[in-house]
């Protein structure tokens, strides 16, 4: 199964979650009304024995009932859903997690954030940024509702404990939950599960005002049937925490499973990820969270965040011991390990029935799949850039100049002299010297890392201010425009950055199909087709090439007016950002089919494409040497 197929069966796994809900909400329908008609039934005649009038019982109190907890149940979870909408970070911060800084010295924080950007620029993934939970335990979680505003959050524990092999297993077990669209799903199920609970904690607040004013004033006897209907709404609200662990458990496990493999096939090690299973066994802390917060969150974590009775129904991960022995065949039941420790071949290969050796997958098959290849060029690209500009894109002031840069790198000699002008005169005598220093930096840069620079620059351009980003983007728009000629690489770079540090977060876009998208498809492939081909018949021969690839209903024409034309480009990757998972591969194909039209791929023309792929949420990694797009 592949990332598009993981995708889809995100979205299938949604809506088995929106039916277990639906249960849940009709089975606490019938607890409340049954407590409701037991509470109105509830009377005291005058010697003071308890009756039950179950003429108050009526079939309106069911219906009453049934609108009551539905409009409860909803607005509560669109109450949360609407405190999440913020993504990641708000997860994080209520975990108690602070916001590392991508340029601390300190060795374990450094170690953390280099697997990060490590994995994230192999998988071709915006770097996230990364959350410490001063925790000793060993645990992580990946959360957000998609790669661009995903953070990492990890524990002390799991920095002070692990080997660095272990820590690329954890996030690698992590970024699959990117790819695999299960971040989404886990936020959602945070929303949902919500409305369930707050019934209990309307029965909490019940009883807890009752008993006050029972201390404060003189007891009511129908101050007994309130009292009763709260410890009744308590009641129903641990009913909906059982139905929640439940749901949990059903939509969680065997995405651990899927995630473990994942990791492995990614690492190509797997002593990495089985390493640091084991030492959640052997550790004295194992992988138990102290935050208040962390039931909320279990779903999310690498392993099981909770001590649960009853662990085979409420447990949100697998036991540990399977987990291991789906990794490790030879394993033995001890839970010490040795750190660093490498693989065996036979070992490495007998993985959760994946094959492990080294394939020749097609750059769009690799898409969520990455393999250690892609780990090792990553770390190359990262020890091939100068180490100034690795500092510079770790700190904010640092990484908008880089950006600059690249911009003027793409730039003729006097559109460049025009844009370092506007920039004389918006920075400071230091700051621009300190651009200049940049500047002669990143003129050494192939510009096949231009999007590994973008990349490994957002955690730092995420922490402007909302005034310091609006001014950074809005010199960022002066220097495209003031040749009054938008590249498709500008307007990339351009799109990239504030696709991923807007803060308003879209998470109900409607599904779209290929057929219903032909306009937008026609001006994607449009606008394409012409890089790498100057004449006009070479292009129309390239998008009738790749049009086919398609397969749609009613076919779509060239469109030579929209060459270089960056508006429709910005409308038809919008559009087609939506597009259903398993219809992307034809058009990345399509895409790529546009511009291997003339037989070659420049290192220009490879970074372009992943980066049109990219804004279609389909993180294309790095190609390889010899690697083809398909």
């Amino acid at each position: 199964m592949n990332f598009f197929a993981h995708q889809d069966q995100a979205r299938n796994t949604t809506r088995k979650l929106v039916f277990l809900f639906c249960l849940a909400v009709i089975s606490l329908i019938i607890i409340t009304s049954l407590l409701i008609i037991f509470t109105l039934s509830l009377t005291e005649n005058s010697s003071g024995e308890i009756n039950f009038d179950l003429t108050l019982a009526t079939s309106d109190v069911f219906i009453f009932v049934s609108l009551g907890v539905v409009a409860v149940v909803t607005l509560g979870s669109l109450f949360r859903l609407a405190q999440l909408r913020g993504g990641g970070k708000v997860v994080a911060e209520a975990m108690g997690g602070h916001l590392l800084n991508t340029g601390t010295r300190d060795a374990d924080e450094r170690k953390i954030l280099n697997v990060v950007e490590e994995i994230a620029i192999a998988s071709g993934t915006p770097v996230p940024p990364v959350y410490l939970m001063e925790d000793p335990a060993i645990n992580a979680f990946a959360a957000g509702y998609n790669a661009h505003d995903a953070v990492i959050g990890i524990t002390r524990g799991c920095i002070h404990q692990l080997s660095r092999d272990e820590l690329q297993g954890v996030v690698a077990h992590e970024f699959s939950h990117i790819f695999n669209g299960d971040m989404r799903l886990n936020i959602r199920l945070m929303g949902l599960l919500y409305g369930i609970l707050v019934i209990g904690l309307i029965g909490y607040y019940i009883v807890r005002g009752s008993v006050y004013r029972r201390h404060g004033t003189r007891s009511d006897k129908k101050g007994g049937g309130i009292v009763v209907l709260g410890i009744g709404l308590l009641i129903v609200g641990y009913g909906g925490t059982f139905f929640g662990n439940i749901i949990k458990a059903a939509v969680s496990r065997q995405r651990e499973y899927l995630a473990d493999a994942s990791a492995v096939q990614f690492t190509r090690n797997p002593n990495g990820i089985a390493g640091a299973l084991k030492k959640i066994g052997g550790f004295k802390e194992g992988s138990n969270i102290k935050s208040t917060d962390a039931s909320e969150i279990s779903h999310m974590l690498f392993s099981q965040g909770l001590k649960t009775h009853l662990t085979g129904l409420f447990a949100t991960h697998p036991p540990l011991a399977d987990r291991i022995a789906r990794i490790d065949p030879y394993w033995k039941g001890d839970f010490t390990t040795n750190s660093g420790t490498s693989a065996s071949a036979t070992t490495s290969n007998r993985i959760s029935g994946f094959n492990t050796a080294a394939s020749s997958k097609s750059a769009i098959d690799s898409i969520g799949e990455p393999g250690s290849e892609h780990i090792k060029m990553a770390a190359n690209n990262l020890s091939s850039l100068p180490e100034e500009i690795i500092e510079d894109a770790h700190s904010s002031f640092g990484a908008c100049m880089l950006m600059h840069c690249l911009l003027m790198e793409l730039s003729s000699p006097a559109t460049e002299k025009k844009q370092l002008a506007i920039l004389a005169d918006v920075l400071n005598p230091q700051q621009y010297s300190t651009l200049k220093a940049i500047r002669t930096q990143v003129s050494w840069v192939k510009r096949d890392l231009f999007l590994t620079i973008i990349h490994l620059s957002l955690p730092a351009l995420k922490q402007l201010s909302p005034i310091q980003y609006r001014t950074f983007m809005s010199h960022l728009s002066q220097l495209i425009v003031i040749d009054e000629d938008v590249s498709v690489f500008e307007w990339c770079i351009f799109k990239i950055l504030r696709y991923n540090l807007d803060q308003d977060t879209k998470t109900n876009a409607k599904s779209v199909d290929l057929d219903s998208a032909g306009w937008s498809c026609e001006a994607l492939l449009s606008v394409l087709s012409y890089i790498g081909n100057t004449d006009e018949a070479d292009a129309e021969a390239a998008f009738s090439h790749s049009q086919a690839l398609l397969g749609l209903n009613k076919a779509i024409a060239f469109k030579a007016e929209f060459k270089n034309n960056t508006e429709v480009l910005e409308k038809a990757t919008d559009h087609l950002k939506n597009l259903k998972p398993l219809q992307k591969p034809k058009l990345l194909k399509a895409m790529a089919c546009c511009i291997n039209a003339d037989g070659l791929v420049t290192s220009e023309e490879a970074e372009l494409l992943r980066a049109v792929a990219s804004l279609l949420d389909c993180p294309t990694p790095p190609l390889l040497n010899q690697q083809k797009f398909i």
